[in-house]
């Protein structure tokens, strides 16, 4: 949270409720219990997760997270709602006023996608 790449315990202690949190959603959408959600069930668990997209970014993130079959793994789901959350922390942190939109310079949207 504070920009430096290292958690602290609070941090560590936010992180494992999100992942106990998460993997609860991954094993209600994996009830065939391969291990991995396919890419319907992905957009119903990143709903659940409380990530509200639109039909773009989740071929996106079906695109950049699933495998050959369509399928996303655990370890694949984890890192995209980490990345998700991130990114919408650090667009929180320059959406000064609430609204939802933001401006930025290059600088500011370096800023932000390093930081996600």
């Amino acid at each position: 949270m504070d920009g430096t790449g290292r958690l602290n315990l609070q941090e560590f202690r936010h992180l494992w409720n999100k992942i106990k949190q998460w993997q609860g959603i991954f094993k209600h959408y994996n009830a065939d219990q391969f291990g991995s959600i396919n890419s319907y069930e992905m957009r119903n668990a990143v709903n659940d997760a409380g990530f509200r997209l639109n039909n773009q970014l989740y071929d996106i993130i079906t695109m950049r997270y699933a495998n050959e079959n369509m399928n996303i793994d655990f370890d694949s789901f984890i890192s995209c709602l980490v990345r998700l959350e991130a990114m919408f922390r650090a667009f929180q942190a320059f959406d000064q006023d609430g609204d939802g939109t933001i401006r930025l310079s290059v600088l500011e949207w370096l800023q932000l996608t390093m930081y996600a």
